[in-house]
């Protein structure tokens, strides 16, 4: 070994003991034999009684007759083996409680002198109890000013932690600032850290919110606030990403949320979040066309009303649709012309004539057929006298055994959650509007007690819903007199979730369109052909009276849900599914009935399935799964990309013609009874792991051998791999190295998901977001046999030791030991086949 090596690479630091710090700060450390013995053997005693009543007399007495009592009990917890980890279980935190204890009793003060040296001993560890206990059994709050400069320093020196355990220790609210404090763990992304602070001092969250609010105004540069502290505080570990106008926005709805500050008391954050809600109206009016005009003008109409500041916004963000539809809210803001849009300003404002307009006409496609409920009008009542709700708890509902629920509330831009404005029940020929704008009263707290008992609590009667338990919060928390009710559990039935276990269980259906998500108009459109009608959607459901379209939507929505229910009863019969048993088990959040399919060939016959080889399957894979597609080809099976641009149905539709099956992030079901649910497997959004590979195997029966594994390029797909000798490697590395060091020539890098789609969905965000920073590698003109540009990993360490490669002639991709991407790879396959 080569010691001067070690002498002068290396350096040896040496950490004092809690003893030697002490010492250095003044506290003299000594015991005398006696006391010194008395300690051995309370160490001793600790170990075998731990607390116990004899133990903490014997050490209260101890305190009692001697009078440096609080230097002593000092040296103690620097001997204990605990001192830097004093949690209640342990003798240095039994000790000080004790002492604590007596000197309440007696009324007894430490020396000044032994403040400080308290102070590091609590803060050489990690427990805040015992830094909470140490602070009051020494009074360490009178020496103050000694203490602010150590706390200033930790946050200096990223040391916020602690420095948060201190300010909370000795109430050191109103000396250190609470964004000083707060904002560096916010920066860090250590959030859960900061809402255990505020738990302790809620008096600080107000504060906190009003700073981040402030910082959220569109003017604020946040990156260069952020620079600021970084270079301040020397913050280490940065998350970017949360550090801009959306999550920060999202971080302070959760405190409010949290610590029931009300949303109105962040301005800044309600105009964001106004502003978000009008780009996602523009994009339903003009993008979906799923927004009538009616519910446009009074949606727009609703949210500024209160916002008239924000409408010279809104008028920006509009005039590129729709000029026209600019000017006339121009208008009724009555807009200062010379602030307006330059396309407004050519034109005159006087040719918009608002009130002409026939705002009952809607912007959905007049040639398209949704869905129409088979219940005359005279079977839809409206609910809003205590009468008729007697009526309907203990006459209309009092002999059902199924009723469905929904629920209805003004979309919220920005201020506190809207509170229900209708509940919908309905049952096999009526359909029950409860207004509870009239009804959601003190007045009438006994009649939502008598409806909370007769049907929600009524385990009896099975309640369905879409989305159930949302619509049940949203209930428990508006109105008066349920704010105890059960959200999920026996009787509530959630038709999605039904939807996805019958599904799982085998259930087939069938469908001719090509919108096919996980929503209730597409379970709807799946059922019975044809989509709901969602043009009422998004209304203002707390005008009075309602429009007969609104009433319409109301109804439907509630009712369809009935006539659902009977539909997969029917078609579970048809196919041998046993319905009654699965609703059951999606109640009770039974999971382990609901057991994924059988692969097609086991359904079909009783017969064994037929084992595959790689080259008897391929794969589609979903963008969000993109991670899994090198490993899948290193198997050798062919695998793609599914096409982001393709309609779900067309993705089915293209699986079918190149009898591909379909690995996904989030089930969906086929559209298409041709394709049985079986070739969709649900692999999550989790990393890939050996056991979710082996499942994907398992699961459609895949058999792989050690010689598929070079069958196939994990880069681009092809086929057309070539094995090369080490002399060859050596050659073609030569060649490259040359070309390289020339063209300067960048390492390849394995595709990530933003590679291949960027994402856009900025409807509801609180901000513009970044702009991207794209960088363009430098080609190189090393080439091989079939003229494609030849990519090497490592290249340098390649030169130095050439061994045998693959090479991908489809896409230059040469794969090698040192390669990153494919080393890994590599290794889960071969753990695999173990």
């Amino acid at each position: 070994m080569n010691t001067n090596s070690l002498s002068t690479n290396r350096s040896m630091k040496i950490v004092p003991t809690l003893e030697d710090t002490l010492n250095t700060i003044g506290l003299n450390t000594q015991l005398d034999e006696n006391v010194q013995a008395w300690f051995n053997q309370l160490t001793i005693t600790w170990l075998t009684w731990k607390r116990s009543p004899n133990l903490e007399h014997h050490l209260q007495v101890f305190f009692e007759t001697n009078p440096d009592r609080y230097r002593i009990a000092l040296v103690f917890v620097a001997k204990c083996k605990e001192s830097k980890d004093c949690k209640p279980k342990t003798l240095p935190f039994f000790i000080m409680e004790i002492l604590y204890k007596w000197s309440s009793k007696s009324d007894t003060s430490p020396e000044d002198c032994l403040k400080f040296p308290a102070f590091r001993i609590a803060t050489e560890q990690r427990n805040q109890q015992y830094l909470n206990l140490v602070v009051k059994t020494y009074k360490i709050v009178t020496i103050k000013e000694t203490i602010l400069p150590l706390v200033k320093d930790m946050l200096k020196n990223d040391n916020c932690k602690q420095a948060s355990q201190v300010v909370l220790a000795m109430e050191l609210y109103e000396d250190i600032p609470v964004e000083d404090l707060l904002f560096p763990l916010i920066i860090q992304d250590k959030y859960n850290m900061i809402v255990e602070y505020l738990s302790e001092c809620p008096k600080q969250v107000l504060p906190l919110v009003l700073f981040l609010d402030k910082i959220l105004d569109k003017n604020v540069a946040i990156r260069d606030l952020v620079q600021r502290y970084i270079f301040d505080y020397n913050i280490t570990c940065v998350n970017y990403e949360k550090l801009h106008h959306k999550p920060l926005g999202k971080f302070v709805g959760r405190l409010c949320s949290k610590f029931n500050v009300p949303i109105e008391t962040c301005k800044n954050l309600c105009k964001n979040r106004t502003l978000g809600g009008l780009r996602y109206l523009i994009h339903q009016k003009y993008v979906d066309h799923n927004v009538s005009l009616r519910v446009w003008d009074d949606l727009i109409k609703d949210t500024l009303k209160e916002n008239s500041e924000l409408a010279l916004e809104f008028v920006y963000m509009i005039v590129n649709h729709d000029r026209k539809e600019a000017a006339k809210w121009s208008q009724f803001f009555n807009l200062p012309e010379s602030e307006l849009p330059y396309l407004l300003k050519k034109m005159s404002l006087n040719t918009v004539s608002p009130e002409n307009e026939n705002w009952d006409d809607g912007d959905e496609n007049i040639n398209q057929n949704f869905y129409e409920i088979s219940l005359p009008a005279d079977r839809i009542i409206i609910i809003n006298t205590p009468e008729m709700f007697y009526d309907l708890t203990n006459t209309h509902l009092a002999n059902c055994n199924l009723v469905s629920i929904d629920s209805e509330w003004k979309p919220s831009f920005g201020a506190a959650q809207s509170q229900v404005a209708l509940i919908q029940i309905a049952v096999e020929n009526y359909v029950y509007l409860i207004d509870t704008l009239s009804l959601n009263k003190p007045q009438y707290i006994s009649f939502w007690h008598d409806f909370n008992k007769s049907l929600l609590d009524n385990a009896e009667i099975i309640k369905l819903g879409f989305g159930l338990e949302q619509d049940l919060k949203q209930i428990k928390g508006s109105v008066v007199g349920l704010s105890n009710i059960k959200v999920k559990g026996e009787g509530l039935l959630d038709l999605s979730t039904l939807w996805k276990n019958l599904i799982s269980s085998g259930l087939s259906l069938q469908s001719s369109s090509g919108n096919f998500g996980n929503s209730l108009s597409s379970l709807v459109e799946v059922c019975f052909g044809y989509p709901l009608r969602k043009s009422e959607q998004r209304s203002n459901w707390e005008i009075r009276p309602l429009r007969k379209t609104q009433i319409q939507y109301a109804a439907i929505d509630a009712h369809v849900l009935v006539e659902l229910y009977k539909f997969l009863q029917e078609k579970c019969i048809e196919q041998n599914i046993n319905f009654e048993e699965i609703c059951n088990d999606t109640m009770i959040d039974k999971k382990t009935k609901t057991v994924k399919p059988k692969c097609p060939e086991k359904t079909a016959t009783s017969s064994p399935v037929q084992v595959k080889t790689v080259d008897d399957v391929k794969f589609f894979v979903e963008s969000k799964l993109i991670n899994y597609i090198p490993y899948l080809r290193c198997y050798g099976i062919d695998t793609l990309l599914m096409p982001d641009t393709l309609l779900w149905h067309d993705i089915i539709n293209q699986a079918m013609s190149e009898n591909r099956y379909i690995l996904l992030a989030k089930l969906k079901f086929t559209p298409i009874k041709n394709y049985p649910q079986s070739s969709i497997l649900n692999v999550g959004t989790g990393y890939v792991t050996l056991e979710m590979l082996q499942e994907i195997k398992n699961y459609f029966n895949i058999q792989i051998k050690e010689s598929d594994l070079t069958k196939r390029c994990i880069n681009c797909n092809a086929s057309d791999l070539e094995q090369l000798t080490s002399e060859k490697v050596s050659e073609l590395c030569k060649q490259y190295w040359n070309v390289s060091s020339v063209s300067n020539n960048v390492n390849y890098t394995a595709p990530t998901e933003d590679d291949y789609y960027e994402k856009c969905d900025r409807f509801l965000s609180d901000s513009e977001g970044d702009d991207d920073i794209v960088s363009t590698p430098t080609r190189n003109v090393c080439v091989t046999s079939t003229g494609m540009h030849l990519q090497i990993q490592n290249v340098q360490n390649l030169c130095q030791s050439p061994q045998a490669a693959t090479i991908c002639n489809s896409c230059g991709r040469l794969f090698w030991d040192g390669d990153d991407m494919y080393k890994t790879v590599m290794s889960v396959a071969n753990n695999s086949l173990k």
